[in-house]
């Protein structure tokens, strides 16, 4: 016998011998061995997996089944066709972790009026949703938002502690990702938002519920008919969701903006890490309206960049300060295009009086908009501003 050969002969003897011991200890002692609980799969609520069945029944009824009893439902890596919508509503609260854990499923939407393709909504109290394996929902395009979640309630009607991993929403007939409401402490990790007709995400107070303490980390937003995110309010033109961390990712080809605060980033949230490229793409190079990122009150960015050859996104943050800006090793660069313009900063400047942009250890430069009353100061920068080139040796600012 060669030497592989034996050992792994007396692998297999010794492994044979063990359960031998192990069936003769449990006759000994009168001990029955456990049987083991299986985790239900989608199968299990009546799906089939074949791309032609409508299996959002199946969705439905495990949905509702996994939030009263606390438990997560397999859905293996098959296509699972979409005619009608999963709505989910609660019925009761749900307060152990429940939710699907998906082999790399893909959902296709068949849906042509305008309805969600996976809607969840908390009247109750709601807690620790969980989608995990990777989900993919693919959009007719006349269908409404890919995914949502909603809890559009106040008075003890909450959706929490969600976590939500390598969701994949495509082309979407409205935004591929909306949460609005009553919807707060939840996080998505390395998600992909492209091609829907409206938002890549969207988060927002709705009905006079808040949508606070969002993180999202490692996501990408492309090529999506409005921006790539948005953080506003369905209740009013003004204010909205604000405390929505962004950390990892990055944002290309959208429409308009890349990200969209209308009430700035509440302090202590902020932009990190992330890469904006080409973005709003409605407009030409060098047009004043045009940003990767829009925020207005305060905005924090930290170690940003952002590049842009065809697109029109002339600065990579402009807005409305009323409050301090932060902008902490960030960069604009630009090519093609967008460099024969000469008009590329890194931020543009408005505000009232009280408004205050903080550049520190950044690169391409600033310009100010017209009726501008903010101050601004850059500590280690570089780029054109209305006082001269910035020198990377010194501190310069407005008076």
């Amino acid at each position: 016998m060669k030497r592989r050969e034996f050992f792994r002969g007396g692998s297999v003897l010794a492994t044979a011998g063990l359960v031998g011991t192990a069936l003769a200890a449990a006759k000994s002692t009168g001990a029955v061995a456990a049987t083991p609980r299986v985790t239900p799969t989608i199968y299990d609520f009546g799906a089939v997996g074949d791309g032609v069945t409508d299996d959002a029944p199946a969705f439905r009824k495990a949905l509702t089944a996994a939030s009263l009893e606390g438990r997560k439902v397999i859905v293996p890596g098959f296509t699972y066709a979409i005619k009608t919508p999963i709505n989910w509503v609660s019925s009761g609260n749900a307060v152990k972790i429940w939710g699907f854990e998906s082999q790399g499923a893909v959902l296709k939407s068949f849906l042509t009026g305008g309805q969600d393709v996976f809607s969840m909504t908390s009247q109750h109290m709601v807690r620790y949703f969980s989608l995990t394996g990777g989900m993919s929902i693919k959009g007719s395009g006349t269908d409404g938002n890919g995914f949502r979640i909603s809890c559009p309630y106040t008075g003890g009607k909450y959706f929490y502690n969600a976590s939500i991993d390598r969701l994949t929403v495509e082309g979407a007939g409205k935004d591929d990702l909306l949460v609005d409401g009553n919807v707060f402490e939840s996080q998505f990790t390395n998600c992909f938002f492209q091609d829907a007709k409206g938002n890549g995400a969207t988060f927002a107070h709705s009905k006079g519920g808040i949508c606070s303490t969002i993180n999202l980390f490692g996501c990408y937003f492309n090529q999506n008919g409005k921006h790539g995110l948005e953080c506003t309010s369905f209740d009013s033109s003004s204010g909205g969701a604000s405390d929505v961390r962004v950390i990892g990712g990055y944002c290309r080809n959208n429409k308009l903006h890349g990200m969209r605060y209308n009430n700035g980033t509440h302090p202590g949230a902020s932009i990190m890490n992330v890469g904006f490229e080409n973005n709003y793409t409605s407009v030409a190079p060098g047009n004043d309206l045009g940003s990767h990122v829009f925020g207005q009150v305060r905005m924090q960015l930290r170690d940003c960049t952002g590049y842009n050859e065809s697109g029109g996104a002339t600065y990579l943050l402009r807005g409305w300060f009323s409050s301090t800006a932060t902008l902490d090793g960030c960069s604009q660069s630009s090519g093609g295009a967008m460099r024969t313009t000469g008009k590329s900063r890194l931020v543009q400047l408005n505000g009232s009086s009280a408004g205050m942009l903080v550049m520190r250890s950044c690169a391409g430069g600033l310009t100010i908009a017209s009726g501008n009353q903010a101050k601004w100061t850059g500590q280690n920068c570089t780029g054109p501003s209305p006082l001269g080139e910035l020198v990377s040796s010194k501190t310069m600012g407005s008076v």
